[in-house]
């Protein structure tokens, strides 16, 4: 195949162009001044000879470290699920039980959503430790015995709601404001 049709030559022109085509003024690439090393950015086959062919159609040039630019030493070629978890801020990298993964992978390994997983870290402010535990805003309650949240509580003892939540922001223990009857 000519070096021009191949898909290493074309994935070596558009790692260029993202760094140096005028049309790309304004990108992330450029905004934050990535270059492709010098090597690379007037050698073809010096890129093909650090790189190596494509694995696969599944694979594109990735960059291991976003924030630096493209040489030997930070690139590689990459799945498009690799390089997702390779992407922003939002997939920062978590340790637990000496496993390291991005959010998304925990998710898909703990059988959380991750959305929910997401918005326990970001939203309510809770530790990854916290966010995948089965109760992560404590709100199963247990009497007797038998654990359920508030609303389940309330139902199955013939409370209203409302009721109980207000005994509860008025200070009163969880489980008496449950227990105590509501004033027909």
């Amino acid at each position: 195949m000519a070096k021009n049709r191949s898909v290493e030559y074309v994935a070596w022109l558009a790692m260029k162009a993202r760094c140096y085509a005028p049309c790309n003024n304004g990108t992330t690439y450029q905004d934050k001044g990535l270059i492709v090393c010098e090597e690379w950015k007037h050698d073809f086959n010096k890129f093909l000879s650090d790189m190596g062919k494509r694995p696969s159609p599944k694979h594109s040039i990735d960059r291991i470290d976003n924030d630096k630019g493209y040489s030997k030493e930070n690139c590689r070629w990459a799945t498009m699920k690799t390089q997702c978890s390779n992407r922003g801020a939002f997939n920062k990298v978590f340790e637990y039980k000496g496993q390291s993964m991005v959010l998304k992978e925990w998710a898909r390994v703990l059988g959380i959503k991750y959305t929910t997983l997401y918005m326990r870290i970001t939203r309510s402010g809770l530790s990854f430790e916290e966010a995948i535990s089965e109760d992560p805003f404590s709100r199963m309650i247990t009497i007797d015995g038998e654990t359920m949240i508030l609303k389940d509580w309330c139902i199955k003892l013939g409370r209203k709601y409302s009721t109980v939540v207000n005994r509860i922001h008025d200070g009163m223990n969880v489980i008496e404001a449950i227990k105590m009857k509501t004033p027909k």
